[in-house]
Formats: C-alpha cells, structure tokens, sequence
C-alpha cells in the first residue's frame, strides 16, 4: 500500500514557486512569440545565437525591455533567483518586456549587434569556435 504524504504547511517551498514563476514565464513568452509571428509552433530560442537564429532571423521580432543589467539573458533554467523571475514575469505580465515587430532598418541594427536589447554575450554564449 502506498504511503500518502500531506504537509502541515500548504504553503509552496521556495523551489515550487521558482518552477511555478520558470512554467508561468514560459508559458507567458511562447504565448507572446506564437500570437505576434502567427505560428502555433513558434518556440523560444534562449542562447544568443540560437535566438538570433531561430527568433530574430526567421520571424524578424525581438524581446524589447529584457533587463538584462538585472538578469542576463539566457535559459530560465539558469536564472537561480525567485525575485529576478518574479521581475520577468511581471514584465511580461504589464507589457514592460515583450516581443516586437522590426523594421528593415531595426532588424539590421539588431544583427550587427543584440547587446543593447539582450545584453552582452555570457562566457557560455560563446561556441568553442569562437572563442579566442
């Protein structure tokens, strides 16, 4: 017979609310890609090159107002912090992060260089080719 366990506190841990804010925020941002590209199976890209790629190139959106200064951005998974998801999420939530349509000349501003919207490259952005 299988052994049932309640808590006493129903309160969630700090690690069920950083899953609940990661699947929310995923959930918010794949959302917001699939509605303004119009493509259901739309998916988010989180390394640089791969968002580049796979978001900037194919769809010519980019996320405006990431604060990366606050959270670098990269996978959520990696975001070790329950007030930086919960500052994402809310974000997202008010329209202060979103996704947005680029002009011809956004879009090539933005290939030239993506630090000023998704900050500087992190040392795991970097391919081993690339690297010096």
């Amino acid at each position: 017979m299988a052994q049932i366990t309640f808590r006493i506190n129903p309160k969630k841990t700090y690690s069920e609310r950083m899953t609940d804010a990661r699947a929310e925020l995923r959930r918010l941002i794949k959302d917001s890609l699939c509605a303004i590209t119009h493509d259901s199976g739309a998916t988010m890209s989180w390394s640089r090159r791969a968002y580049m790629k796979n978001v900037v190139q194919r769809y010519r959106v980019r996320i405006e107002g990431w604060p990366y200064v606050e959270v670098p951005f990269r996978n959520l998974s990696d975001v070790s912090n329950l007030g930086k998801l919960e500052m994402l999420l809310q974000g997202w939530k008010d329209g202060s992060i979103r996704f947005i349509r680029m002009n011809d000349e956004q879009y090539h501003y933005m290939m030239k260089d993506p630090t000023p919207w998704i900050g500087p490259a992190q040392p795991d952005d970097i391919e081993p080719d690339d690297r010096d």
